[in-house]
C-alpha cells in the first residue's frame, strides 16, 4: 500500500468512527490538516523567598599570641689551619680495536607478505513488515484491534575477512660485516704527589629569641547570620488539555531533523539526525518537556517553539 492509499484508509477510518465520538470532548476550532492530542499540562508553582535569623549578632574575644623575633650571633669554633694531603696518581685508558669475527655471507629467509581484505555479503534481503504504530497513516489489525503501520526493513549485511598473499616467501643472501671489539689499556698520566690543603676557620651561630609584641586580647564583633528559605506554592492544578501536535499528516522529515538536532545540541540524546521519529527521539522529547515544565503526551507546537524549530 503506497502513502496515498494509506492516507485514504486513515480518513475512511476516521469517518466510520466519527458518530461514536459525537458526544465526546473534541478539540475546539480544529481545522482540516491539523492534529490534536490531549496532553498532560503540569501543575504551576510559584516560589517565594523568606529571610530568617539563624544566629543573632554576638561578640567574640580573640586572643592574639605574643610575637617574637630571633637574633643570630656568630662566634669562632676553630682557628684556620692547613694539612698535607697525598694526591694519588692519575690514569687514563688507551683503546685498541681488534677483529672478533671476519666478514661472511649468510642466507636469510624473508617470510611471505600477506594482507587482510574485507568483503561485504548480504545476510538477509530487504523486506516490508507490519509493526504497531501511532499516527494517522496507519490501519487497524482486524485480529487484535491494534493500530498497525507498514514499515520497510532494510537488507542486512555482514563483513568477512580473508588473507591474500601479496609476496611469497623467499631466501636471500646478505653480507654480514666483520665484527670488532675495543680493548682498553690503563696507562699512568700523572704520578702521585703531595699537596698542602688550607683548612678555613669554623664558625657557628647562636639564636636568641626575644619578645617583639606581648600577648593581648581583642573583642571581635560577629554579625548576625541569616538564611533564605524558599516556599513553593501551587498556583495551578495538573490537567489534560487539547493541544495541536505534529503527526504523520502534517510533519515533514526536515522538521524532524531540526527537532533531533536541537535536542542533541541541548544534551538530550535523540539519536541519529535522520528525520524519522523513533523511540529514542520521543524519549528525548519527553525528557525535554519535563525539564522545561511543558505539557507532555505529544509533540506540541509549544515544544517546537521552545526548541527553536520551525514546523513549516
Amino acid at each position: 500500500m503506497n502513502l496515498i492509499s494509506r492516507a485514504l484508509a486513515a480518513v475512511s477510518l476516521c469517518a466510520i468512527s466519527a458518530p461514536a465520538f459525537a458526544q465526546v470532548d473534541l478539540p475546539p476550532n480544529a481545522r482540516a490538516g491539523e492534529c490534536y492530542a490531549k496532553v498532560l499540562v503540569p501543575a504551576q508553582y510559584s516560589t517565594t523567598v523568606q529571610q530568617i535569623l539563624v544566629k543573632p549578632e554576638s561578640q567574640k574575644i580573640k586572643k592574639i599570641p605574643a610575637q617574637y623575633e630571633t637574633i643570630e650571633e656568630t662566634y669562632l669554633v676553630q682557628d684556620a689551619s692547613f694539612e698535607y694531603v697525598p694526591v694519588p696518581p692519575r690514569y687514563d685508558y688507551v683503546e685498541e680495536r681488534v677483529i672478533v669475527s671476519p666478514e661472511r655471507m649468510e642466507k636469510k629467509v624473508i617470510p611471505a607478505r600477506t594482507e587482510t581484505v574485507e568483503e561485504k555479503i548480504m545476510v538477509r534481503p530487504a523486506r516490508v513488515e507490519w509493526k504497531p504504530g501511532r499516527g494517522a497513516l496507519e490501519r487497524v489489525d482486524d485480529a487484535t484491534g491494534e493500530i498497525m503501520c507498514r514499515v520497510e526493513v532494510p537488507a542486512e549485511y555482514k563483513t568477512i575477512q580473508r588473507q591474500v598473499i601479496l609476496e611469497p616467501e623467499r631466501i636471500v643472501e646478505e653480507l654480514v660485516p666483520a665484527k670488532y671489539d675495543t680493548v682498553r689499556r690503563r696507562v699512568v698520566v700523572e704520578q702521585a704527589t703531595v699537596q698542602r690543603k688550607e683548612i678555613p676557620a669554623k664558625y657557628d651561630t647562636r639564636k636568641t629569641r626575644r619578645v617583639v609584641e606581648p600577648e593581648r586580647t581583642e573583642v571581635e564583633y560577629v554579625p548576625p547570620v541569616y538564611d533564605q528559605v524558599e516556599q513553593r506554592v501551587q498556583t495551578g492544578s495538573e490537567r489534560l488539555e487539547w493541544r495541536e501536535i505534529l503527526c504523520e499528516t502534517n510533519t515533514k522529515p526536515n522538521t524532524i531533523r531540526q527537532l533531533q538536532q536541537s535536542l542533541n545540541n541541548q544534551g538530550f540524546d535523540a539519536g541519529t539526525v535522520d528525520g524519522q521519529v523513533g523511540r529514542q527521539t520521543l524519549t528525548a522529547v519527553r525528557d525535554f518537556q519535563l525539564r522545561e515544565g511543558l505539557p507532555t503526551g505529544g509533540l506540541t507546537l509549544a515544544t517546537l517553539e521552545r526548541l527553536g524549530v520551525n514546523p513549516n
